[in-house]
């Protein structure tokens, strides 16, 4: 399987992270920017559009774990992870086995609870996403998260 980009946003939208790991082929490196802009835009309103769908359709009642985990189209599968913060999480692959989706959300999971709680939310540079930008870059948590990532055995 392999691993196209991983994405990161707040509650209200706003992308915390985005890394892409493999590149459409002959894309220009100017338009990378724009691609992935649009990109992030698109996978934010598709999880929340589907995230509100899924829950005007689930029944009523608390359903522990309910919620939109994965979107599985022609060209890959999104998988998404939200905190009980509104933070989301979503890697975006291959199509791959169902049976591996529960793998990649536990591994979505772990990169919340262990890397992002850890590199991002104890840094003392962390100031909140509505008090103001954070750089992301002066933590380590890229580079756990590419130690983490390619030390999953679904990682290509």
């Amino acid at each position: 399987m392999g691993v196209y980009a991983m994405h990161i946003f707040d509650r209200k939208g706003k992308t915390l992270f985005t890394k892409r790991y493999a590149k459409a082929s002959g894309a220009a490196a100017q338009g990378d920017d724009e691609q992935l802009s649009e990109q992030r835009k698109l996978v934010f309103g598709m999880l929340f559009s589907l995230r509100e769908m899924v829950g005007s359709l689930a029944p009523s009642g608390d359903i522990k774990d309910a919620g939109l985990h994965s979107v599985r189209t022609g060209a890959g599968t999104l998988h998404n992870y939200e905190t009980t913060s509104g933070l989301r999480f979503a890697l975006y692959t291959t199509n791959i086995s169902t049976s591996q989706n529960t793998s990649i959300r536990g591994a979505l999971k772990h990169v919340y609870t262990d890397l992002w709680v850890e590199c991002v939310i104890r840094s003392p540079l962390y100031v909140g996403s509505s008090q103001g930008n954070m750089n992301i870059a002066s933590t380590n948590f890229e580079q756990k998260l590419d130690a983490y990532l390619s030390s999953m055995p679904w990682y290509k």
